[in-house]
């Protein structure tokens, strides 16, 4: 049943690619947008982005102006969105592989 698992979530994750690129995009754009408001480095603002839109949010750099707050609401916005797809992606994947197994089970009784 893992290996079905796996089979399917690859499957849906590859057909959603585009989604998901534009998720990190928007993800990447908004480092852009911490790194200059914010005066940090980029590398910092890549790993705040990320920590924000991950839904993490260590605490350890915090926006310190408006837009920065801002810019790390709409990050957690759409790292909600990012989690959001991965989840349904993993429930629908359980499914598939549920009812492949079922019918397998049932083919191998007649």
């Amino acid at each position: 049943m893992l290996a079905r698992f796996n089979h399917h979530f690859v499957g849906i994750i590859w057909h959603l690619r585009a989604l998901y690129l534009m998720l990190l995009a928007l993800i990447m754009a908004g480092a852009v947008a911490i790194s200059a408001t914010e005066k940090v480095s980029f590398g910092k603002a890549v790993y705040f982005a990320f920590i924000t839109g991950l839904t993490v949010g260590y605490g350890d750099i915090v926006p310190s102006t408006a837009i920065g707050q801002i810019i790390a609401v709409l990050l957690a916005l759409v790292g909600i969105l990012f989690t959001g797809v991965v989840v349904a992606v993993a429930v629908q994947s359980v499914r598939y592989a549920w009812e492949e197994t079922q019918s397998q089970g049932k083919q191998n009784q007649d």
